[in-house]
């Protein structure tokens, strides 16, 4: 099935004729990238993990650092929010995410069904120290067909990933551009069926770092 919504996901930026293309390898000393929200970012190998920074040279409080199994699959999340940056969850802190079963790599056509156990660690300075919170999501991948995508005057493989996160009181949707010939996926939505919130942070530009 193909999503309606896939030309939001990406927003394709003219690029130079000399730009160079991103490898697989390039994860190793890492990769930028920017959104549609103007922010931009790096992801960059750690080990069997990938870390993603989506809020790389923030001039502003906002923080957002995961520990991601193929950019997809969160371990691990320190977060400080803006104002306009809210969605599935309390605000900000550090999070810790453990998957029920073998995270599997994305394959068109098919989908992943899981539970996912949080442990919420906020410091709101008070004397008896952070305040620890768990919960839980039962979630669905789902792995969409592959396509071709045009960033920074380069042309990609993507495929698309959508999972559903419900649980108490909470319903919200996350998305994903995968690319498999690169073997790591980027954020590229964010919907609160609870609140109505919507993010749209389609992926604008994608290039080696430095």
């Amino acid at each position: 099935m193909k999503f309606a919504f896939l030309s939001l996901l990406l927003l394709a930026l003219p690029g130079s004729a000399a730009a160079r293309c991103v490898t697989a390898q390039d994860l190793a000393t890492g990769i930028t990238f920017k959104r549609q929200d103007g922010r931009s970012g790096t992801a960059v190998a750690d080990g069997p993990t990938i870390k993603v920074n989506y809020a790389a040279g923030s001039k502003t409080a906002w923080e957002d650092d995961r520990q991601t199994r193929m950019g997809i699959y969160e371990l691990t999340w320190s977060w400080t929010p803006t104002d306009e940056y809210y969605v599935g969850g309390g605000p900000g802190g550090d999070f810790s995410y453990k998957l029920s079963g073998k995270p599997p790599l994305p394959k068109p056509g098919t989908s992943w069904k899981t539970r996912i156990s949080v442990l919420q660690t906020q410091d709101i300075g008070i004397e008896s120290g952070p305040i620890k919170t768990r919960y839980s999501y039962d979630v669905i991948y789902s792995f969409q067909d592959t396509a071709q995508a045009k960033l920074s005057g380069c042309s990609y493989t993507i495929l698309p990933v959508e999972a559903t996160f419900t649980g108490s009181g909470t319903h919200f949707t996350r998305r994903w551009i995968y690319f498999p010939d690169l073997g790591f996926g980027l954020e590229t939505r964010m919907t609160d069926h609870t609140t109505g919130q919507d993010r749209k942070l389609g992926l604008t530009a994608l290039q080696p770092r430095g």
